[in-house]
């Protein structure tokens, strides 16, 4: 194995860790915690809002662990002289690929208002 295959391993296996990072919260199995799976001042509104989130979360961890996982592939049928670009792009490529998703999950807003419970009672 080659520096380059090398690279392109450790980014599709990174990439594949990450799509099954995401399987359980598209699936609404992570409970609210304090280490796993988006913890933004929506997400903690209600439990409702957890579970929603962290769905969107999830299907956001897949596709960009699917993109990391393709980027890595690629390396293996590349040559060996490209292998510092290669790097650098597919650094680039990850960190869009995490980026965006952030960004996104960030702007999020709760879909219950934490006063709701206060006009009900």
């Amino acid at each position: 194995m080659n520096f380059i295959q090398s690279i392109a391993a450790i980014v599709a296996g990174s990439g594949l860790f990450i799509v099954l990072l995401g399987i359980p919260l598209i699936l609404r199995r992570v409970p609210p915690n304090d280490y796993y799976g988006v913890r933004t001042k929506a997400s903690s509104t209600s439990e409702a809002d957890w579970y929603r989130i962290n769905a969107i979360g999830g299907r956001y961890h897949a596709v960009s662990g699917f993109i990391i996982f393709v980027v890595g592939i690629i390396g293996f049928f590349l040559p060996v002289s490209v292998g510092v670009t290669y790097s650098i792009g597919a650094g680039v490529a990850i960190f869009l690929a995490l980026i965006f998703p952030c960004h996104r999950l960030c702007a999020l807003k709760p879909a219950t208002s934490p006063h709701d419970n206060d006009r009900n009672a």
